[in-house]
């Protein structure tokens, strides 16, 4: 086979071409610190840490403003927080002046204290400095104590708390002007397959805290995610779907067990129990309704003989049951005939 000196050229070009392309990506993995510009004055950076015997991301954001820079989220890896100062120092010749951590997880507020220590101004919420003094993870110096708004040179930008997900804490961070979301570790990227650790979290508050964020800030530009691709926009009605699908098989219990009064009107009771049935009608969030007598051979039911079992989705569903006008219109007729009551909700748990 003849090879001409013209294909042996193209070749060894396209080795070449790959090779510095493969270094590329290689340097690009090996990097302990990462920036990449967002938006006018914002830029993201990046850090790594192993967890769980992999290599991962850890995303935050800072801005440039006249009066200095403010970091939103601190580095995960301790040995970068210095440096971050520095590539931002060589970068914007500017100091950073103010630091915030979204929720109390080290690979958000590890280098409070260190910033603390150089004069730099430290955020969090009350409710994540509290978590991190019980968790013993590092503290701010000064403490949110409900929902707050920062006007720093011409930019602007406000704290939100929509409920516990991932955390009982985290924050997410607006900038209205550009319509920047900072989601943290609550928002996960778009094409992640689940919502990570929740060992700290509630899933089943999860998908409304999430539905909070989304009403509102209806149409971010982007949205920032702690550990996955911050590029793709999609991240939120990912994070959503995600959310829903681990509450798809939760269900919540309320049984209800009554005993009636001897010589109780059997007409009312009848009418109490059929009142009872027609909950559902008025009451959409009733998952599921049934009833029976008991009919138990041990006798071990001391007296109750009615009982009725409702399904919620949650606790919030199950609450606004008990004070929607049709459950109190129902109560109502009980005063007369009911001797005892029996009240148990609990998980459904397999």
């Amino acid at each position: 086979m003849h090879i001409s000196v013209y294909q042996l050229k193209v070749s060894f070009a396209l080795i070449i071409v790959t090779y510095f392309q493969a270094s590329i990506a290689q340097a690009q993995t090996d990097k302990k610190l990462l920036i990449e510009p967002l938006v006018e004055n914002f830029y993201v950076y990046t850090t790594y840490n192993t967890y769980q015997n992999s290599k991962v991301r850890a995303n935050g954001v800072y801005l440039v403003t006249k009066k200095g820079v403010v970091i939103f989220d601190t580095p995960w890896d301790t040995t970068q927080f210095q440096p971050l100062l520095d590539s931002i120092q060589s970068r914007h010749k500017k100091k950073v002046i103010m630091a915030f951590a979204t929720h109390w997880h080290s690979d958000k507020t590890a280098g409070l204290e260190y910033y603390k220590q150089l004069g730099i101004k430290t955020y969090t919420t009350q409710l994540t400095d509290e978590l991190s003094k019980k968790n013993n993870t590092k503290r701010a110096q000064y403490l949110m104590t409900k929902d707050t708004s920062f006007l720093i040179d011409q930019y602007q930008f406000e704290t939100y708390y929509p409920g516990e997900g991932h955390s009982q804490d985290n924050i997410v961070i607006w900038f209205p002007k550009d319509k920047i979301l900072l989601g943290g570790c609550l928002i996960k990227g778009a094409k992640d397959e689940n919502l990570g650790f929740l060992g700290d979290g509630n899933i089943k508050e999860y998908t409304n805290t999430l539905l909070k964020v989304q009403r509102k800030y209806p149409n971010p530009q982007y949205i920032i995610t702690t550990h996955s691709d911050w590029k793709n926009i999609n991240s939120l009605k990912n994070s959503i779907k995600m959310a829903k699908q681990l509450t798809a098989n939760l269900e919540l219990r309320h049984v209800v067990l009554f005993g009636w009064k001897a010589g109780a009107d059997s007409a009312a009771v009848q009418n109490a129990i059929q009142a009872f049935g027609e909950l559902p009608k008025h009451i959409n969030f009733i998952k599921k309704y049934e009833w029976g007598i008991n009919n138990s051979p041990e006798k071990l039911n001391q007296g109750l003989t009615h009982c009725f079992s409702l399904t919620f989705s949650s606790e919030k569903d199950r609450d606004k049951y008990l004070v929607h006008p049709a459950h109190i219109a129902f109560t109502k007729l009980l005063p007369t005939i009911l001797d005892k009551v029996t009240v148990v909700d609990y998980w459904v748990k397999e």
